[in-house]
């Protein structure tokens, strides 16, 4: 027997702000349409500085939920860092507990952000774990609100805007997403911001485009192009010797501090240089190279596509020059560093 819907228990799991955001006030304006009242929203903190232990947070979330409001409005506890209160067995049985004491009026958002998308470090998320469980054996929602990975934002940019009654160009909404780094397959690439800053652009465009499809000539003039994503995609290029896209990103890379353009090339090609040595000469399997150099399989299989490409001898050639570009970047030498950038990119792809 299916057990009864719960609309006062939420659980959030993942890293992404903005799906996060729309989940809490989802489960705010269901309580409203349920007659239950617009709720005080109380922020509980799990983990963290200033969030003390777990039994502490437990047990004022208990009296909170479990408390009634004096004139008919209720509270809606939002509890961020919630995974820690599933880390024993005692502080389970005290959120089962406190889940199945909820006064009329009152909710609850747990928010676990632990999870991350594979491509950055650390394993794919397996699911919501014991916490799912719990607000599951009650009724509540479990939402998935994992940050969107490389070739997914885009899509989900179309999706907004059909929602919102509006088309754009399927070219124009990967060129947001591009923008904003959504497709830089790097492993410590932050994406949990990158649905919210989507939505504001797509927001921008729809004000300042009024009718009809938005184009990706509206992008270019109104989505600036986030820097760090730049210099990801521009690595990427390199690393995979492809002139026009290097071309594409070179402008950016060049406005950015030297140094940092400098240690994010270096990165990139450290990694091609460990995956050409041990899968293109060596032959060994790439799950297990992958293993040992702390790096997820696919972004994995990426590079030892792009180090077929290369000569062990031109990896070498390639971070040598980096040396000396380093020492441009920081002022060291008389020759500008955006020639300098641009001869080495050259030099690279050619």
């Amino acid at each position: 027997m299916a057990k009864p819907t719960n609309p006062a228990v939420l659980l959030a799991w993942g890293d992404d702000l903005l799906l996060i955001e729309e989940a809490v006030d989802s489960l705010a304006k269901g309580l409203v349409a349920v007659g239950m009242g617009g709720p005080d929203r109380v922020r509980l903190k799990a983990e963290g500085r200033g969030s003390g232990n777990g039994s502490a947070v437990l047990a004022d979330l208990a009296q909170r939920l479990a408390t009634g409001g004096l004139f008919g409005g209720g509270t809606l506890a939002v509890v961020a860092g919630a995974g820690r209160l599933s880390a024993t067995k005692e502080l389970r049985a005290g959120v089962a507990a406190a889940l199945a004491n909820i006064a009329p009026g009152n909710a609850v958002a747990l928010i676990d952000q632990r999870a991350r998308r594979p491509n950055l470090k650390g394993a794919r998320p397996e699911g919501p774990g014991e916490l799912g469980l719990l607000v599951q054996d009650v009724g509540g929602a479990v939402v998935n609100c994992i940050s969107p990975g490389p070739g997914e934002l885009a899509s989900w940019i179309l999706q907004r805007a059909q929602a919102a009654a509006r088309e754009i160009a399927g070219d124009a909404a990967k060129e947001i997403a591009e923008r904003l780094g959504a497709e830089v397959r790097e492993p410590d690439l932050d994406r949990s911001g990158m649905r919210m800053t989507a939505a504001i652009e797509l927001e921008k465009l729809m004000l300042a485009v009024p009718t009809g499809a938005i184009s990706v000539r509206a992008v270019d003039a109104l989505v600036a192009d986030r820097g760090i994503g730049s210099l990801f995609a521009f690595a990427d290029a390199i690393v995979a010797r492809s002139g026009p896209l290097a071309a594409k990103h070179l402008g950016r890379a060049i406005s950015e501090p030297g140094p940092m353009v400098v240690s994010t090339l270096h990165r990139k090609f450290r990694d091609l240089a460990q995956i050409h040595g041990a899968v293109v000469e060596d032959g060994r399997p790439l799950a297990q190279v992958a293993r040992e150099i702390g790096m997820h399989e696919y972004p994995a299989g990426k590079l030892a596509e792009a180090a077929r490409r290369w000569s062990g001898r031109e990896i070498a050639d390639a971070i040598t020059g980096l040396v000396e570009l380093d020492a441009i970047s920081k002022g060291d030498g008389e020759r500008a560093w955006g020639p300098a950038l641009t001869r080495w990119s050259a030099t690279r792809i050619g």
